[in-house]
């Protein structure tokens, strides 16, 4: 295993036990922002100073992007640690199981390394840029499905047009698909790299928060892009991502969504 995803892994592992650990008491969470779009709780920043501390004690002379504590520009501005210390936030806050660390390498521009764990699960995801994507030791292949009928395809209603979000289920449903919530966009992407979903439909989020899942659901031979199509999503409003057999069907339902 290359030693970038052993160190990420070293650091998501030692955050993710303390989110579990402090799963079982909620009460001591404190909630620092309740606001939609700034969501922030006391573990956020706590397992942001863990992960942090593992990779600047190991790289610090890198450059680091937190969702939690921003830019920190390093003497190398080629090699970017994208991280976000708890994806799924809101969940975690609400006693749910869906929630986890994230953690990227950028290098030169490009997403080359990524590990997200999910310490209530028991899951770690990894991948490295031209050598495929794996859950624990399992190598992960998104699903061949060519139709909706019958599939799974997930939906992160935030900060999506309500209208349109309307209608983009309705039209699921009607060609037999199960819309499904989970609350974490990030999850969604790695669970469609699984095969246990088939695609989704998101409001985009920042890189740190999307950076790992979308590499590992890349490697999983999974496609994701803005909501035009553009694998370049940093400038789009949403996402869509699936199999590629059902990715462009996506693409369609969601134009169709706001017609």
């Amino acid at each position: 295993m290359h030693p970038m995803i052993n160190l990420a892994l070293q650091a998501a592992r030692d955050a993710g036990e303390a989110l579990a650990h402090s799963s079982d008491r909620l009460d001591r969470v404190k909630i620092i922002d309740a606001s939609a779009d700034k969501f922030l709780t006391s573990m956020d920043l706590a397992a942001d100073k863990t992960v942090l501390y593992h990779l600047q004690k190991a790289h610090p002379e890198h450059s680091y992007h937190s969702r939690v504590s921003g830019f920190t520009e390093g003497e190398n501005k080629n090699v970017i640690w994208l991280i976000d210390p708890l994806i799924g936030n809101k969940n975690f806050a609400a006693g749910h199981t869906q929630f986890g660390v994230s953690v990227a390498c950028q290098i030169d521009g490009v997403i080359k390394h990524a590990v997200v764990n999910c310490p209530l699960t028991l899951e770690e995801y990894v991948a490295s840029r031209g050598a495929g994507a794996r859950l624990n030791a399992h190598r992960l292949r998104v699903g061949d499905s060519t139709d909706l009928d019958n599939t799974l395809i997930s939906l992160n209603p935030e900060h999506l047009p309500h209208e349109d979000f309307l209608n983009f289920q309705r039209e699921l449903l009607q060609l037999g698909a199960g819309p499904r919530i989970s609350g974490c966009t990030a999850i969604d992407i790695i669970q469609t790299a699984t095969n246990r979903l088939h695609g989704g439909w998101a409001a985009t989020e920042c890189e740190p928060t999307l950076a790992a899942a979308s590499l590992i659901l890349q490697e999983a031979g999974g496609l994701l892009a803005g909501n035009s199509g553009n694998p370049d999503y940093s400038e789009a409003a949403e996402l869509v991502f699936a199999n590629p057999k059902l990715f462009k069907k996506l693409l369609k339902l969601r134009k169709q969504a706001a017609s």
